[in-house]
């Protein structure tokens, strides 16, 4: 992903804490909204970005996601992340993708003040809404800016472009799976139940095998 964007504070989702399955799903609905961005295109981005398909079986976006060196890492916490993260920089790799949108941290060093907001999803996901608005700005298409998120590299760049309208089109179709999964657990508790898990699982499996499916990382289809 190239520079430039505006720095961008630390956020606090309100309300409930949130399982990891969700908060990426919650995070990016709740940045679209703030930054006007139409037709859950950022949601889009955000399963082509980090997405993921979980033990069990949910289709989601996953806020502890770092790629080094072309390759998709998934981890169960957020510390867990962190401590890759600071082992890859401490070899050298300083091309590092992290969150629910995969925020540069080479050409983006002062989006986040320390690694811990790095990937809290609210501030991960106002930060690449920020960023997508801007080169909106700045080049006049959004099309233009979904290719220029991920590279200035026009063959790289319409790829991506490619695979984020793919998972629009399956984005749209599921839309009231993912509202139900970013809602969260009935309760305040932030853990499902096994029915509530299960009705998610069926929910997600409607459109595993469809004719569009999400457009995952590599070795996430």
């Amino acid at each position: 992903m190239p520079p430039k964007a505006p720095p961008n504070a630390p956020v606090q989702r309100s309300g409930k804490a949130l399982p990891p399955e969700a908060q990426c799903i919650a995070a990016i609905l709740d940045a679209e909204k703030a930054a006007g961005i139409a037709d859950h295109l950022l949601l889009a981005m955000g399963f082509t970005e980090s997405g993921r398909r979980t033990e069990d079986r949910l289709f989601t976006a996953w806020p502890w996601t770092v790629n080094t060196e072309g390759k998709s890492h998934y981890f169960q916490t957020r510390d867990e992340a962190i401590a890759f993260v600071r082992a890859a920089q401490a070899r050298g790799v300083q091309s590092i993708d992290v969150g629910c949108l995969q925020v540069n941290l080479r050409w983006h060093p002062d989006a986040f003040p320390d690694l811990a907001t790095a990937f809290d999803p609210p501030a991960n996901a106002r930060y690449a809404a920020s960023f997508l608005s801007a080169l909106r700005r700045d080049h006049g298409s959004l099309e233009t800016a979904v290719a220029r998120y991920h590279s200035a590299q026009s063959e790289r760049g319409e790829a991506y472009r490619q695979r984020v309208t793919g998972n629009l089109r399956w984005v749209a179709g599921a839309l009231g799976y993912l509202e139900t999964l970013a809602a969260g657990p009935v309760g305040a508790a932030p853990v499902w139940t096994a029915a509530e898990r299960g009705r998610l699982s069926f929910l997600s499996g409607l459109f595993a095998d469809g004719p569009a499916r999400p457009l995952l990382p590599e070795g996430q289809n």
